[in-house]
């Protein structure tokens, strides 16, 4: 059994997180709040240490990643410390092998026609132009805003005409606005909350995607079986 100490931390930082949630990304309020999570944490000294150089970019990542993302976190699978230390694992693993990738091109550098060493920058594939993401999200967005036809805002959920497929995706993208910060603005119970993603997924989406397959920003599974 844990320590009373363990579990007054192990809540604290439950509560915090469910505070973080439903507050806005960007709000001075949930800055403060992040910063408190952090605090508490190291001087906990809960977390995974290893001994390896790309240790403290792996642990950097690791905050921002899971203060990007506090909605992935579920209380009824893991404690916070352990979803921390979870995601720090991953990004541990990640490092780890971009850092052989990098012992190995030293050992092996790769040489030019001319006997020359190769740059390993030289190697890697051009960039893609950030443009035609940014021309995508701007129709898609204006196709929400505007649903000529009506379908969007009459895919409703639980006959709440507020909540409809417009709504929705102008709060999930590109902000992605968690799912719990959607369920308070709405004011959903618990039950209600849980079903929101649900319905999202199996009545909202299909939706964009049919209108992706229209722009030709997706391709169509069901022309794809026919050739």
């Amino acid at each position: 059994m844990d320590p009373p100490e363990a579990r007054s931390l192990h809540q604290t930082l439950q509560t915090l997180v469910a505070e973080a949630s439903a507050l806005p990304p960007a709000s001075v309020q949930r800055q403060q709040i992040l910063q408190e999570i952090y605090r508490r944490v190291m001087t906990a000294k809960k977390l995974w240490v290893e001994h390896e150089p790309y240790y403290g970019d792996a642990l950097q990542d690791m905050w921002e990643y899971c203060f990007q993302h506090l909605d992935e976190y579920d209380p009824a699978i893991a404690g916070v410390t352990t979803w921390l230390n979870f995601c720090l694992k991953k990004q541990l693993r990640r490092h780890r092998d971009r850092w052989i990738r990098a012992r190995d091109r030293k050992a092996n550098p790769r040489l030019t026609d001319d006997g020359e060493l190769l740059d390993p920058v030289d190697t890697l594939p051009a960039r893609p132009g950030i443009e035609p993401t940014i021309d995508i999200l701007e129709t898609t967005l204006n196709w929400v805003k505007a649903d000529s036809e009506g379908k969007l805002r009459a895919t409703c959920f639980r006959k709440r005409p507020e909540i409809n497929a417009q709504a929705l995706f102008l709060l999930r993208f590109p902000d992605e606005t968690p799912w719990q910060t959607i369920a308070g603005r709405f004011g959903l119970n618990s039950a209600e909350a849980q079903d929101l993603p649900k319905f999202y997924n199996r009545n909202c989406l299909p939706l964009l995607r049919n209108f992706g397959f229209s722009q030709g920003y997706i391709a169509n599974p069901a022309l794809k079986s026919r050739t």
